[in-house]
């Protein structure tokens, strides 16, 4: 299962207790800590009522949002649950999922309030996640929205165990799409629903626009920079549906070529091409639409590559494509 967490209010929940000790445990120095403190602290906040500014007053806890500073303090104060994960999984109550039988296993993954947590589909181990969030909350003051949170099961678990766990953690199960960091958690048979709100968005923006009188170099800008932008970050991380049309996939496949410490490339490698490399991969009926989308790039990535020559023995000299300014960067007969 995957837990898709909601923190309630997570910026202005910080405690700063709590943030002080977790950086100087990191190995942070104490007199960087002491400046990056009373950057928090010294904050003050007034109200204006009906007009009239009022008396200033001052927190006690929490992170000021649009301070450039505050997400880097908050990645540190998530570093608190990803070492209770961690030290659950030491001591065998947290296993989390393996994509794979040879692949690495992947308990939880942080991107800044957003939190996906990965755990066996079992009522022993929903109450022991319950545990380590409750641990969490009490030791750095956030708090867990319930309601909001989702879980998702994969298709082969059972009715029954989906509601016992739903009720454990107190949070819904969903077979929805929904989000994260804005793309879809799941991609199922119907591509087109799955993407559907990409379209959404562009027809909403230029409907916007339609009211506006911009001049034609107006108008190519707001394509450019509006509509453009939509699409992209969803493109690199999936294909799209022909409807949608779209291919920046091979900057994915290069980073699986380029970045083998990475656990996305760990997770993939161990899964699709175990004894092998990106470019001999073959794809198999079974495979996720997820590696579809990435495999395609890897023509693409072939027909663009040149190897950089060093001793020129892993080289074939008649069929690799060596020579720069070359056709095709190959010898030609």
């Amino acid at each position: 299962m995957a837990v898709k967490l909601d923190m309630s209010k997570a910026y202005d929940r910080v405690e700063w207790s709590y943030l002080k000790q977790v950086m100087l445990k990191m190995g942070f120095a104490e007199r960087w800590v002491n400046l990056a403190m009373q950057c928090i602290s010294t904050v003050s906040y007034t109200v204006n009522i009906n007009g009239n500014r009022g008396r200033h007053f001052y927190p006690t806890r929490g992170l000021r949002q649009g301070d450039p500073l505050s997400p880097y303090l908050f990645l540190i104060c998530s570093e608190g649950l990803s070492a209770l994960i961690r030290q659950a999984v030491g001591a065998g109550t947290f296993r989390g999922v393996k994509a794979s039988r040879r692949g690495p296993t992947i308990s939880h993954l942080l991107f800044a309030d957003d939190s996906l947590l990965f755990e066996e589909a079992t009522k022993e181990r929903a109450s022991s996640l319950k545990e380590i969030l409750k641990h969490y909350e009490q030791s750095s003051g956030q708090c867990v929205n319930f309601n909001k949170s989702t879980i998702f099961f994969s298709s082969n678990t059972l009715e029954g165990v989906k509601q016992e766990i739903s009720n454990v953690l107190g949070m819904r199960h969903s077979n929805n799409i929904e989000k994260y960091l804005g793309l879809p958690n799941v991609v199922g048979r119907r591509k087109r629903e799955s993407f559907q709100n990409l379209k959404d968005k562009i027809i909403q923006r230029i409907g916007q626009w339609s009211s506006r009188l911009l001049s034609q170099g107006g108008k190519e800008v707001f394509i450019k920079s509006v509509l453009q932008a939509i699409l992209t970050y969803a493109m690199t991380c999936f294909l799209l549906p022909k409807s949608f049309c779209g291919e920046l996939e091979t900057k994915q496949g290069w980073r699986l070529m380029t970045n083998a410490d990475s656990l996305v490339v760990k997770v993939l490698k161990a899964k699709y091409y175990p004894d092998d490399q990106f470019l001999n991969s073959r794809l198999r009926n079974s495979c996720s639409y997820t590696w579809k989308s990435i495999w395609v790039a890897k023509d693409a990535l072939r027909k663009g590559l040149v190897w950089r020559v060093g001793t020129g023995s892993s080289i074939s000299i008649n069929s690799n494509a060596w020579i720069p300014e070359a056709i095709n960067f190959r010898l030609s007969s």
